[in-house]
């Protein structure tokens, strides 16, 4: 997303605070980390980030856990892997599933996310959060004036 336009989004997220996550599974090699800084200029709101614990193994991606604006929804998008895999993650298949976290019935910001990957279980858990969003407001007043004067004209 162009950088001038984010930065002129009025009423869209711009942060999140409050970041808070419970997980009832999270497979060993891998590590949360919550987020929630403002906006990049991107546009890209990163919530959460599940990353492996160890960089040098690659095989493993990244999730980033991000806001989608344009559907009010919490995104799982993998980072660093093939096209190929990234396609089924978005698709959900049964060893490649959680691109959609699942809107919780506890709150209006608590997503249930479930991770799959290569068939392994990699998360899952609850995310909470609360968006800070930019506004502006206009007000306009108006003024008015008047006066009156009258001349009156005597014989003398």
């Amino acid at each position: 997303m162009d950088p001038n336009k984010v930065a002129k989004q009025d009423g869209k997220a711009r942060s999140a605070f409050n970041v808070s996550e419970r997980h009832t599974f999270i497979r060993p090699a891998y590590e949360i980390v919550l987020d929630g800084q403002q906006i990049r200029p991107t546009g890209l709101l990163v919530i959460a980030r599940l990353r492996p614990k160890n960089a040098t193994i690659t095989t493993l991606p990244e999730f980033v856990l991000r806001w989608d604006e344009k559907d009010n929804h919490l995104d799982v998008d993998p980072v660093d892997a093939s096209k190929a895999e990234v396609s089924k993650f978005k698709k959900g298949t049964s060893s490649y599933y959680g691109h959609h976290a699942e809107k919780s019935q506890s709150g209006s910001r608590v997503f249930e996310a479930n991770i799959g990957w290569h068939g392994y279980r990699i998360y899952q858990g609850e995310i909470r959060f609360n968006l800070a969003r930019k506004t502006e407001a206009t007000a306009v007043l108006g003024l008015s004036t008047s006066a009156s004067t009258s001349f009156s004209k005597e014989n003398i």
